[in-house]
């Protein structure tokens, strides 16, 4: 974006509350790296920053962090302008890792933290339901197996990982304050629990955890009521919070966290209490186990695996808002593979439960029944590690400070605002390509949406100052109404291309612009085009043959020959020739012989690092197609910055990563880039002294 004066103020809106305290904003002078006296204020959903002078002309860059006071994560991203000059230093970010700022910790302590209250309350839920004045774990006195042992196990047990579970509900409310305070303090962990329903969701997590490890063996039922309350806390200062419908999802991420402590707990905690006995009396356990309390945790298990999965289901619609994100984003990617380990374990219980255990009673003294039973136990012993994985991509999901819904909506919010001013254009949906194309010398440019064969969304033209046109537009084949001057609404549209025809001083022109893409792979779109432009700032040399127009009959040739690590030369069409090497330059007219020292006419030293430069017009890519040519796999990468503006589409090698062509579109300038002769011997020299004046 760029700005022609000093902004009064920066102003950033979020769709979710700011928890004021901890939620910041800073602006950093990106030419030499210092932070610009700013007066920051933060109120319900919005940062404004205020500089207290002036900004001088150059590029700046925003960085800011919030914590939501509905789920209590924290989110970090950033963005740049320029004042009277380009903006630089890379495209805006949000910061969507879960193992950003230490989440390694985070993820590591809520794993932990959940297999702990898992195995507690889901032992206080099924002593509740299914103890009738004994511990169903150890009924009596079976097979000349002494159940007293198990019985004192399983107390012991409950008792410790109740107290485990509170304190690590602890260590996990204080990372996630260090984590929004950006360090641990007293004040920004009192600003994270006291100043939010987030917070508080966490203290009572902590208190009601608490209250259940000190009245579980006196008081089981209190216990019970006290562990379901907070797991109630937990689904309350989750992702839950901040969907949509609210109150539906805390009740069902509720239902899911009770119902999995009964299912996943339940399995933990019988391998847990019955392990020692399993290894001192192998033959007479595994008959009392599989005989007595297998069948009664199957009572329970069978319908809590089934609200586990059902209320699943419904997280998934409600975090992920559609079912394609599954593969298009990383949390569905970690979704997925949770998913697939409830289904090995959901498969495990059946094998086990329903088909080899019949199976060994049926078959009992013969020499298949070892075989089978043998089955049996490794299938058994193996639900505990499964479920120890489903916990930790838990986990990992709950530690994503946005999911694809959320972060949707967001994308959205903005698509949808007021475009900035002076910025004319708005930024694309999450589902819109945005693509230009020139019809004359003006820029026709699409914000596209793809419905089934068809494409529909809006067309804009402006003219070579960037001012909207009032000159006949139409789009071939396609419903279409008009939304201002220069700009139409269309939809319907069909083909391969979207063909705009642009009527101007008497001529026709028209632009064709590309209409299909593939929305899921809009991340993969974006690592190709931070390995392209590695992988040619990496080259050694390089050859760029370049066409520049800004409308019929103006056209300009240039052959660059680039030499890393700061050597390029280059040659118009009509003979003009110029050579950079770091600091110096060069320069001879296409009528003169000799050369002339041009003094002063860089900024910076030159650097084949710097010319290519692509991510900072990368607010938006998409992926437009992926093909074969000469052999050879290519992708093409659209990219837009509406703040420029400028559309760009690469077409790179995926194999070398090497870009091929370019082709950019901005208010008077189109421009065809072709990429040859890679590390092919290059030499790019100074003239010599008798040849320069």
């Amino acid at each position: 974006m760029r700005l022609e004066s000093s902004p009064a103020q920066v102003a950033l809106s979020f769709t979710e509350p700011l928890n004021e305290r901890l939620s910041r904003a800073s602006l950093v002078s990106l030419a030499g790296g210092r932070e610009t006296v700013v007066r920051t204020e933060a109120s319900a959903k919005r940062l404004v920053l205020r500089p207290r002078s002036d900004l001088a002309t150059g590029a700046y860059r925003v960085r800011w962090h919030t914590v939501s006071t509905e789920d209590g994560h924290a989110l970090e991203g950033s963005f740049s302008f320029g004042v009277r000059a380009a903006a630089a230093g890379g495209e805006h970010v949000v910061q969507q890792s879960p193992f950003a700022r230490n989440g390694w910790l985070r993820v590591v302590l809520r794993a932990l933290f959940y297999v702990a209250a898992l195995l507690f309350v889901g032992a206080l839920l099924l002593r509740l339901l299914l103890s009738r004045g004994g511990s169903w774990l150890a009924p009596g006195r079976i097979d000349a197996i002494d159940a007293n042992p198990i019985g004192r196990r399983e107390r012991e047990l409950v008792g410790d990982v109740g107290w485990a579970a509170a304190g690590l509900a602890v260590a996990v409310a204080l990372a996630e304050a260090a984590d929004a305070a950006s360090g641990l303090s007293l004040s920004g962990t009192r600003d994270f629990l006291a100043s939010s329903v987030a917070g508080a969701g966490r203290t009572a997590t902590v208190v009601l955890l608490a209250g259940a490890a000190l009245t579980a063996a006196r008081l089981p039922r209190l216990a019970a009521a006290l562990g379901a309350a907070a797991f109630g806390a937990v689904a309350a200062s989750g992702h839950a919070a901040s969907a949509s419908p609210r109150v539906p999802s805390i009740f069902n991420d509720w239902v899911h966290l009770l119902s999995g402590a009964m299912w996943l707990g339940g399995i933990g905690l019988i391998l847990a209490v019955w392990a020692p006995t399993l290894r001192s009396q192998p033959t007479a356990a595994k008959a009392a186990l599989a005989n007595c309390v297998l069948p009664a945790f199957g009572r329970v298990a069978l319908p809590a695996f089934a609200l586990v999965s059902l209320t699943g289901l419904v997280s998934l619609l409600t975090q992920l808002g559609r079912v394609s994100a599954l593969w298009e984003t990383a949390y569905g990617r970690v979704l997925t593979v949770k998913i697939a380990l409830v289904g090995l374990i959901a498969a495990a219980s059946y094998i086990h439960a329903l088909r080899l255990r019949p199976q060994v009673a049926a078959a009992a003294g013969s020499q298949r029944a070892a075989r089978l039973e043998r089955r049996h136990w490794r299938l058994l012993r193996s639900e505990p590690g499964l479920a120890v994985c489903v916990i930790t991509a838990a986990a990992v999901l709950v530690v994503f400070p946005l999911p694809p819904r959320q972060l949707g909506e967001a994308e959205d919010a903005v698509a949808a605002s007021a475009p900035c001013d002076p910025c004319p254009l708005p930024a694309p949906a999450v589902d819109e390509l945005p693509v230009a194309e020139n019809a004359g010398q003006n820029v026709v440019a699409g914000w596209l949406r793809r419905r089934a064969e068809s494409v529909s969304g809006t067309v804009r033209v402006t003219n070579l100052r960037g001012e909207p046109t009032r000159i006949p537009v139409a789009v071939r084949g396609a419903r279409q109404r008009s939304c201002g001057a220069g700009c139409l609404d269309f939809g319907e549209a069909r083909g391969e291309q979207l063909a705009v025809v642009v009527r101007d001083r008497g001529r026709t022109h028209m632009a064709a612009l590309p209409t299909r893409w593939a929305p899921g792979k809009t991340a993969r779109a974006r690592r190709l085009l931070l390995q392209a432009q590695a992988a040619m700032r990496r080259l050694k040399s390089v050859r760029q043959s370049e066409l520049v127009s800004s409308g019929p009959g103006s056209y300009a040739r240039v052959r660059y020959r680039l030499q890393a690590p700061d050597r390029m030369a280059f040659t118009t069409g009509i003979g003009t020739s110029s050579v950079f090497i770091g600091e110096r330059q060069w320069l001879r007219g296409s009528d003169e012989r000799t050369w002339h020292t041009v003094e002063g006419a860089q900024s910076l030293p030159f650097s084949t690092r710097r010319w290519f430069r692509w991510t900072p017009y990368a607010q938006h890519v998409r992926w437009l197609e992926q093909r074969t040519e000469r052999g050879r796999r290519v992708a093409e990468l659209a990219l837009f910055d509406p703040g420029t503006p400028v559309w760009i589409r690469l077409t790179l090698d995926t194999a070398s990563h090497r870009v091929l062509r370019e082709r950019s579109i901005t208010k008077a300038h189109f421009a065809t880039q072709r990429y040859h002769a890679f590390n092919q011997a290059a030499s790019v020299r100074a003239p010599s002294l008798d040849d320069v004046r």
